[in-house]
C-alpha cells in the first residue's frame, strides 16, 4: 500500500479520505501476487468493492422506482439487496473492461434468463 501511504501527510494521525478508499481497496485485494488488471482479481471480490466505490461516490442516485422494479420479465420480485443497482453496473463495468465491444445483446444473454 505505498500509494496509500504516499497520500497521507506525516504529521496527520488520520487517514485522507481519499487515502481510505484505497487503503480499503489494497486490503481487500491483497494478496501473494501483484494486482495489475481487473483480470487479476476474482471477479466477487471486484464486484463488491467497486459497486461499495459506486455507492460511496455518489456519482448517480438511485431512482424512486428502484425498490419496485424487476430486472427481467421472468423474475416475480424484484431483488431484495437495496444496492442492487450498484452491484449491477458494476458487475457490467467488468464485463465491458474484460470483453471490450460488448451490446445490448450480450447483456441480454448474460442477465437475461429464459422464460
Amino acid at each position: 500500500s505505498g500509494l496509500a501511504s504516499s497520500l497521507v501527510a506525516p504529521s496527520s494521525p488520520q487517514l485522507s479520505a481519499a487515502a481510505m478508499s484505497i487503503q480499503v481497496y489494497d486490503d481487500h485485494f491483497k494478496a501473494d501476487r501483484k494486482i495489475v488488471t481487473v483480470k487479476d482479481v476474482e471477479p466477487e471480490k471486484f464486484i463488491s468493492a467497486f459497486s461499495q466505490h459506486l455507492k460511496r461516490q455518489g456519482r448517480f442516485e438511485l431512482p424512486k422506482w428502484a425498490d419496485v422494479v424487476k430486472t427481467s420479465k421472468a423474475k416475480e420480485l424484484p431483488p431484495s439487496d437495496p444496492d442492487w443497482l450498484y452491484v449491477r453496473t458494476a458487475s457490467m463495468v467488468r464485463k465491458i473492461y474484460i470483453r471490450k465491444g460488448m451490446g445490448v445483446g450480450a447483456f441480454r444473454k448474460v442477465y437475461g434468463c429464459q422464460q
